[in-house]
């Protein structure tokens, strides 16, 4: 993955529906060149699917990742697909581990009994070991109202996200001047989510997460996301920290793991980093998360 590829990664999966004339903006190449781009990254499987979900304020919703550890008796395929049963959790990666089993589960918890509920969900196996749960800083929104129009707009959206706006219009049966009102709409009010969802341990990438603990009296958060980014522009995927604590789970993409021996070393290197753990994930499971269930069933509830 160069550049080019992680700029379309990022504007992509801030909005699936962006035009390949923006990303040539963005990108310094041509529209053609772009689609070439995003058609590769979608047969790779990098690009897994794509997705339409409320955002998290209009549940109440945070975020949170998990770190289960396992004695390694568990059948793997079984374990994940249990794991997804949850209605919080939304994806599942497994990881290399020298004992047992080891996966990083993300998803979308409501208030605290949810996530103390889901706690005892994930502890409940006999085969766990260990489960660290943390809550994640993320970009705040904000709730708003979804008018019918947006709804019925989305109804369409959810069978195919990128769907040509003369296509929507003809599904609804709408002039596609009101088509292309609601979703400028839905974009200003920030409601909603379209999105992609993308695999980083596919094809011959290597995907890894270094979790680190830092000194806050040396760095500010916000000072940390600013050398994450400066020193790692290509290979930082996803610099996430957590409210547990002066904790990140970093996530980068390279193309061998001598590179990600490379990147972990220096973090632990840093004089500011006080531990580090290098976990290399080398498959994902993907599960509908909460707030995309939870737009299913208000779009439902409009069409009755």
């Amino acid at each position: 993955m160069d550049l080019v590829d992680k700029t379309i990664m990022v504007e992509i999966c801030a909005n699936c529906r962006v035009s390949y004339e923006t990303l040539a903006r963005k990108t310094g190449i041509s529209s053609n060149a772009v689609k070439r781009r995003v058609d590769s990254l979608l047969k790779s499987g990098t690009i897994s699917r794509f997705s339409v979900s409320l955002v998290p304020a209009m549940l109440g919703a945070e975020y949170f990742l998990a770190l289960i550890t396992t004695d390694g008796t568990e059948t793997i395929d079984p374990f994940v697909s249990r794991l997804g049963e949850h209605p919080a959790i939304g994806h599942v990666s497994l990881l290399a581990s020298a004992g047992g089993g080891a996966y990083l589960v993300w998803g979308q918890y409501m208030g605290s009994t949810m996530l103390m509920e889901l706690r005892a969900f994930l502890t409940a196996p006999d085969e766990v070991n260990n489960v660290e749960l943390h809550t994640l800083v993320r970009k705040p929104s904000r709730k708003t109202e979804l008018p019918r129009l947006h709804l019925r707009i989305l109804s369409v959206l959810k069978t195919n996200p990128r769907m040509p706006l003369n296509d929507i219009a003809k599904e609804l049966g709408l002039a596609p001047k009101t088509v292309r009102r609601g979703l400028r709409e839905m974009m200003e009010d920030g409601a909603v989510s379209l999105t992609a969802r993308p695999d980083m341990a596919t094809g011959k990438l290597v995907n890894f997460y270094v979790r680190f603990e830092w000194d806050e009296k040396m760095k500010t958060m916000e000072e940390m996301l600013a050398w994450l980014d400066g020193q790692y522009p290509v290979e930082l995927w996803d610099p996430t920290p957590t409210v547990s604590g002066p904790i990140f789970f970093s996530e980068f993409v390279v193309d061998n793991l001598h590179k990600a021996e490379r990147i972990a070393r220096q973090i632990r290197d840093a004089p500011f980093v006080k531990s580090t753990a290098t976990l290399v994930s080398y498959s994902n499971q993907k599960f509908p998360y909460y707030a995309e269930t939870m737009l299913d069933e208000m779009i439902r509830e409009s069409e009755t």
